[in-house]
């Protein structure tokens, strides 16, 4: 009797033992290139039940950020490597939350209870919404969301785009080295003269997009032009990540329409902390032959290419292209896949990348760089050497294992 007692015991305390057990993981992630990098991102599929975790380097505390892709459990971070380097990094389980700074945010604010009246949604303040189905009568300046639409931002630079017809990329150029847009055009209710049209503490509303693909802005070519997002029966938006290391514009476009056909849209519009890159992710029905990007065309501005050595190309400008001033230099560019591309082509309003979508799935980058960002890119000698370095980062990504 006294045995089985103690065998019972003894199965009693190993069970404690493993379920009480604390996961550790391995992760190594190692530089193949030539180039020093700063604010690399990282991310990771990590199999664990829980939610929490430290990320360490040797003793030092790395900030992370968790999420899903495809139901699956991601964690991210940003590291800096010097060519060639290996950095070792522990993911220990916890049952704390960890609190980070935030490197990039994302949000999209609107009026509330829809009162529409005299072409105008009215109402003397915006709130900040996760997701939205678009209402079919929203237009063009008719103040519904602050800044028009959504926005997204690193440290750096930030970004919107139009939640309407014109569904076209624009730029915020920083002044300060923060997150700012939780703070742009608050009061600018009525949508008339609106405060970041002029220059702020912070900077501005720096490009002028008007019916241009703007910076990096989606279309399709048909009938020898560019058909933007601009017919639609329903419009999602939503924002899937919002923190420390990454935030995600998530938008779902139903019947977008081009000619006689119709397809389904995803773009997902994404940032990490220190990188002036927002990543495009597109996924489209009904197989299309091409999906189109591309910058607006200014006078004033050069027009820089690099064809690329490994699987990675782009197309820039550089020149007085803002609404800052005659004086003010902005470099804009498209990065894309070589084997994506169909052809390169123009008409009055844009250069044009023509894309070939695989399996309904493309990607590419675009980004901006204003001279007048503290400790930015300030010529276009500066502006050329990052394309070019941020074309070989994307020919030799980082080795990511874990264990």
């Amino acid at each position: 009797m006294k045995s089985h007692k103690y065998i019972l015991l003894i199965l009693l305390v190993i069970l404690v033992f493993s379920c009480s057990k604390v996961n550790e993981f391995k992760i190594k992630v190692s530089n193949p290139g030539e180039l020093s990098l700063k604010n690399a991102f990282v991310n990771v599929e990590v199999k664990s039940n829980s939610d929490f975790f430290i990320l360490r380097n040797d003793e030092n505390e790395i900030p992370y950020q968790l999420f899903t892709i495809d139901g699956k459990k991601q964690i991210a971070f940003v590291l800096d490597l010097e060519p060639k380097e290996e950095k070792v990094f522990t993911l220990k389980e916890t049952d704390e939350r960890r609190k980070y700074v935030s490197g990039t945010y994302a949000e999209l604010s609107m009026k509330e209870g829809n009162i529409y009246l005299g072409g105008k949604f009215r109402g003397d303040k915006f709130v900040n919404v996760t997701k939205i189905k678009v209402p079919v009568i929203h237009t063009d300046h008719d103040a519904l969301f602050r800044y028009e639409g959504p926005g997204w931002e690193s440290e750096k630079v930030g970004y919107r785009f139009y939640l309407d017809w014109r569904n076209a990329n624009d730029i915020f150029g920083k002044k300060v080295n923060k997150l700012i847009l939780s703070d742009v055009g608050v009061h600018d209710t009525v949508a008339i003269d609106d405060s970041y049209h002029n220059m702020q503490d912070w900077g501005m509303d720096i490009f002028n997009v008007g019916s241009s693909l703007g910076i990096g802005s989606i279309g399709m070519w048909q009938d020898g032009k560019v058909n933007m997002v601009s017919k639609t029966d329903s419009i999602y938006c939503e924002i899937p990540s919002n923190g420390p290391i990454m935030s995600e514009i998530k938008t779902s476009y139903f019947g977008w329409k081009v000619g006689e056909n119709q397809y389904n849209l995803v773009s997902k519009l994404s940032i990490s902390k220190g990188s002036r890159l927002t990543k495009c992710n597109l996924s489209v029905s009904d197989d299309p032959d091409n999906l189109v990007t591309g910058l607006a065309k200014y006078e004033g501005t050069d027009f820089i290419k690099n064809n690329g050595k490994g699987g990675w190309s782009y197309i820039a400008l550089y020149g007085n292209q803002t609404l800052a001033g005659p004086e003010d230099k902005l470099g804009i560019a498209v990065f894309f896949r070589s084997k994506d591309l169909i052809a390169l082509t123009e008409d009055d309003l844009n250069y044009v990348i023509k894309l070939k979508p695989l399996n309904g799935k493309l990607n590419y980058y675009f980004c901006a760089a204003w001279d007048q960002e503290p400790d930015g890119i300030k010529n276009e000698i500066q502006f050329i050497k990052y394309l070019d370095e941020k074309i070989e980062q994307l020919d030799k990504p980082l080795i990511v294992e874990i264990n």
